[in-house]
Formats: structure tokens, C-alpha cells, sequence
């Protein structure tokens, strides 16, 4: 047989490949080669076993998407005089690779404790390597995030677009680690791990830059070493996103008394924090007032994107708190979203049409903490005009 050929194990019987006494992940059919036959997606099959086998395991993900990760676990296990394991995910029936999947074993020097590492990785379609690698991670006990100076966008965004996923429902490693490599990335390391909000329990560290391999290694060990014991989070419930009710009146009826502007009142914060926000409700104020006169227009807010709070409202129903608070939903569903399909650009605004409105959200021209949330009548407006419109709006705010 051809030496890049993928052997199959033949096993004597039911009984044999389902053993409850093994605590592997698929079964032996080859020196450090493993093969697990599913019937779904390889992520899908992957979790299952995770779960099922309560797998306490440490994630190796490159940001960047290259084999930092993979020469990392190279190195681990030749310290531990070892080698590079595989399991290969087969589609049952058809034998067809789904998924080749590397990892190794490492016993902590003067214990009995092993700890098994994979590398996300992945040998699969990007699709299934991006489903796989979350998996690994949100399962993991602890998950090492390699944060290079070559990451795409740039080290600090494409870091804060990673650490959003601790908010997944499914996720609930404990201990997160940041391992940078480069200045720029030491920095982007260190202010995203102060400054992100982070989930409740969970332990997220910056490591210092390792000069070389054997050193990255001392400083993952011991992170695990000091915190593998710690407990699992507990799963998040999926929020439900309550639907917008339209007080609106018949479309035959004029509208002759149109309510004053919603404006936020400015909390009483430390200066200069109290009058960055005295600005912006101000500058908010003006500028909904220029977008209420939209053709179409039923309701426009400005809000804050992290808190998902009013800063300014004009127009009929729904009302300032409704749409703030959904235009937030809609932003973190998008961005969730963005990340589950690798698209690493921030998107520029949502359309959303529906038979009789048109939404619109869309972040404030130069506050990125800032959005407009804008809900039109379809029957008076396009999409294409709508765009048009708010593009020449986007000076007004610094005005």
C-alpha cells in the first residue's frame, strides 16, 4: 500500500469497536492513528465526543490561520520524547475524509498528570476547519489564543474580534490565554485583555513574548498547571430577541402632532468622561433631527452599541428604548455571524426589507461606539435612496 494512504483498521465485531471502557476518541487502526466514522458534520460529531468523554483537553488556535500552532504541538511532543497523533473524521457509509485532526499527549515533568493538547489546525474545508476550531475551544479546559504581528486586520481588532466568542452560548472554557508574538501584538494583548468586557468566571490572561518555542511552552504549562482545576462555566442561555411592535397609525390617517425629540439625559460622570457624553448626547440631538427629515421616515434613534442606551429619538413608535435596544441586537447577531463565516472586515451597515419597512443600522461616521438605528416606510422610499441620503448626512454629526 502506498505510504501516503490512509489505512482502515478492520475490527472483529460490534462489540470490539464499541467499547465503553475506551476513553478515546475513535478507534486504533495504526501507530498514533486514529479513525471515527460519523453520520453528521465533523464539528457536530467532535462536540459530542468531547462531551460525552468530559474532555478536560487545551486548544492551540493561530489567529492568523497559519502553523504556529501545529509547530507548537510538534515541539510539546518531541519535550515529551513523543509523537504527533491523528484522528481522522469519515463520513460513514462513503469512508470520504471529513476531517484530519493532530494532537499529543504531554505527562508534566515529575507528575503523573498528562495533559492532551490539540492543534486547531485542521486538515478539512475551511467551513468545517473554522466549525472544528470552535468546537476545540468553547470545549476545552483551557484554549491558547496565538496572536501574531502577521494577523489580519491588524493584531488588537482581529484580537477583539476573537474574544467576543466567550459570549457563545456553548462556550464554557474557563481560562483563556493569549500567547503574542511581536511588539505590536504584546501591546494589542495587553490593552484587549484589560479592557474587554469578559465573561462572568472566566480567567483571561496575557502572556509575556516568548523568545522561543521552549519558552511559549513554560508559560502555557503554567497557566494550565495553576488553573486546571478550575470550574467549568456555566452554559448561557440563548437571549430571545423581542419583536419591534409598530403602534403606527392607518396609512390613510395624517399625522399632524409629531412628538418632541427623545434626548437622553447626560448621566453625572467624571469629568472628562461627563463631557465626552454631554457632547454626544448633543451632537446625537442634531443629528436625528436632520434624519427625521428622511423621506419615509417613521422612527430614528441613536444609541450606544456596547450598553444598547438611547442617546436620541425622533419620530413616532417604536420608541427610543425599543429601537436601541434592538438596533444592539441586530449589530451582535451580524457580528456573530461575520465571525462564524471568517469575515474579518467590520461590515458597514445592515438594510433589512420587509412588504412594508425598510431598517436600517449603521454606526455613526467616526464613533464606532455609536449607532443609528432607522425604521422607514417602504412605500415612500428604496433602499437606494435611503443610503444615498445618509451618506450626505455623515458630516453633520461634527458640526
Amino acid at each position: 500500500m502506498p505510504a501516503d494512504m490512509m489505512a482502515t483498521r478492520i475490527m472483529r465485531g460490534e462489540k470490539e469497536y464499541l467499547d465503553p471502557a475506551e476513553r478515546e476518541i475513535g478507534r486504533l487502526i495504526g501507530p498514533n492513528l486514529r479513525e471515527l466514522f460519523v453520520s453528521c458534520d465533523a464539528a457536530e460529531a467532535l462536540r459530542q465526543q468531547f462531551e460525552h468523554l468530559e474532555s478536560r483537553h487545551l486548544a492551540l488556535h493561530d489567529l492568523a490561520g497559519g502553523p504556529t500552532g501545529l509547530q507548537l504541538l510538534k515541539q510539546l511532543a518531541a519535550m515529551g520524547n513523543g509523537s504527533i497523533r491523528q484522528l481522522v473524521i469519515r463520513q460513514q457509509g462513503y469512508g470520504t475524509t471529513l476531517a484530519t485532526i493532530r494532537y499529543a499527549d504531554y505527562t508534566l515533568p515529575g507528575t503523573s498528570t498528562s495533559v492532551r493538547v490539540y492543534s486547531t489546525d485542521v486538515e478539512a474545508t475551511p467551513a468545517a476547519q473554522q466549525a472544528i476550531a470552535k468546537v476545540m475551544m468553547e470545549l476545552a479546559q483551557a484554549s491558547v489564543l496565538i496572536l501574531s504581528e502577521q494577523v489580519a486586520p491588524a493584531p488588537a481588532h482581529a484580537l477583539r474580534q476573537a474574544l467576543h466568542a466567550v459570549h457563545s452560548a456553548r462556550w464554557v472554557c474557563p481560562n483563556l490565554l493569549v500567547l503574542p508574538l511581536g511588539p505590536n501584538a504584546v501591546s494589542a494583548a495587553a490593552s484587549q485583555c484589560s479592557q474587554v468586557v469578559q465573561r462572568h468566571g472566566l480567567l483571561l490572561r496575557a502572556s509575556p513574548q516568548p523568545a522561543r518555542g521552549s519558552d511559549a511552552w513554560s508559560y502555557i504549562l503554567g497557566f494550565w498547571q495553576k488553573n486546571s482545576a478550575r470550574g467549568r462555566l456555566a452554559p448561557v442561555a440563548a437571549p430571545s430577541l423581542a419583536p419591534l411592535t409598530l403602534d403606527l397609525k392607518p396609512a390613510g390617517d395624517a399625522i399632524t402632532d409629531a412628538p418632541a425629540p427623545f434626548i437622553a439625559p447626560t448621566p453625572r460622570v467624571a469629568a472628562p468622561a461627563a463631557a465626552t457624553a454631554a457632547a454626544h448626547s448633543s451632537s446625537a440631538a442634531r443629528y436625528v433631527e436632520q434624519v427625521r427629515g428622511l423621506a419615509g421616515l417613521l422612527a430614528c434613534c441613536v444609541f450606544e452599541v456596547a450598553t444598547g442606551a438611547p442617546l436620541a429619538h425622533a419620530g413616532h413608535a417604536p420608541s427610543a428604548l425599543d429601537m436601541a435596544r434592538q438596533g444592539s441586537n441586530l449589530l451582535n447577531a451580524q457580528h456573530l455571524a461575520r465571525m462564524a463565516l471568517a469575515l474579518a472586515e467590520p461590515a458597514q451597515e445592515l438594510l433589512i426589507s420587509s412588504d412594508r419597512h425598510h431598517q436600517v443600522v449603521r454606526p455613526v461616521p467616526g464613533h464606532p461606539e455609536l449607532a443609528l438605528h432607522a425604521l422607514l416606510d417602504r412605500s415612500k422610499t428604496n433602499q437606494s435612496l435611503v443610503r444615498f441620503q445618509l451618506q450626505r448626512l455623515d458630516g453633520l454629526w461634527s458640526r
